[in-house]
Order: C-alpha cells, then sequence, then structure tokens
C-alpha cells in the first residue's frame, strides 16, 4: 500500500479550476511518455523523496502565465523561445506547491515541495505509482502533458 494517493482526473480538475478557471480540465493519458521540461521533487518529514511532478514545456509556461494571468501569449512566447521566465520560474514552483496536496489525505504522511527545476527530475523512486494527465488550459492551451509519481 502506498503512502501517498495517486491524483485523479476529479482532483487535478479541482486545482487546475483554482490555478487556471474553472474551463481548465484534464484527461488521464494511460502511459503516454511525458518529455519533461520540468519537474519538481516532494520529500517527506525525514527529507527522502517520496514524489515527483513532471510536465512538458507547455503545461509548466501555461500553469505559470495563468497563475498570475499574464496574457496566453506570454506563454507562447516562452514555448517558442523553450525557456521560462524568471517570473514564470517562480510562478512555476508556486503551482508545484498547491499541486503537492494532490497526493495528500487524511491517510497519508505529510510531504513538502523540496525541489523544482528544469529538465526531468535526478531522483529515482523505486516501484513507484504514476498517472498521466494531458492537460486542456482553456485559453491557455492544450497539449500539455504531466506525470505524478509517488512511492
Amino acid at each position: 500500500m502506498s503512502a501517498y494517493r495517486t491524483p485523479t482526473v476529479t482532483g487535478l480538475d479541482g486545482m487546475l479550476a483554482m490555478v487556471v478557471g474553472e474551463e481548465a480540465t484534464s484527461k488521464a493519458a494511460g502511459d503516454t511518455a511525458v518529455t519533461a521540461s520540468h519537474h519538481a521533487v516532494f520529500v517527506d518529514r525525514d527529507g527522502s523523496p517520496v514524489a515527483t511532478c513532471s510536465c512538458n514545456l507547455a503545461a509548466a509556461a501555461n500553469l505559470s502565465c495563468a497563475l498570475s494571468m499574464i496574457p496566453p501569449g506570454g506563454a507562447e512566447a516562452m514555448i517558442e523561445d523553450n525557456a521560462l521566465t524568471d517570473m514564470a520560474n517562480s510562478n512555476f514552483y508556486e503551482v508545484m506547491n498547491i499541486f503537492s496536496s494532490l497526493f495528500m489525505d487524511d491517510r497519508s504522511g505529510h510531504l513538502k515541495l523540496a525541489d523544482v527545476g528544469a529538465g526531468a527530475p535526478t531522483t529515482a523512486l523505486e516501484n513507484a505509482e504514476s498517472a498521466t494527465f494531458t492537460l486542456d488550459l482553456d485559453r491557455y492551451g492544450r497539449g500539455g502533458e504531466i506525470v505524478f509519481r509517488h512511492v
């Protein structure tokens, strides 16, 4: 039995509604491989890595811009430039902090955000459970992909 819960469409859609708006949705993507441009690593109370979240550039840019209501064109420019701005990186950190609650419920241990960065996480989680989603972020675009892994 896992110490943390696997994020669901319903849970992720609730988080997306808070960050992007009510029209944002997700869809389970099965075993779709995500080309990670950005990641987050979450640790337990002892500082051990217990969960990760990775996403492609479209998801990182669009979620980051939506958080502070930067117009969608700002995200499109970052995708074209293949990099997030400093402000978008800060916003991405905040989005990942919000998403940490997707792993917890009243029976799980506590976890906290420990690291956010570019590329795929270097943290390997043995025997991790995972859930992959495709995002439709309404005016912030479609095609974002995100994968959550946890022990």
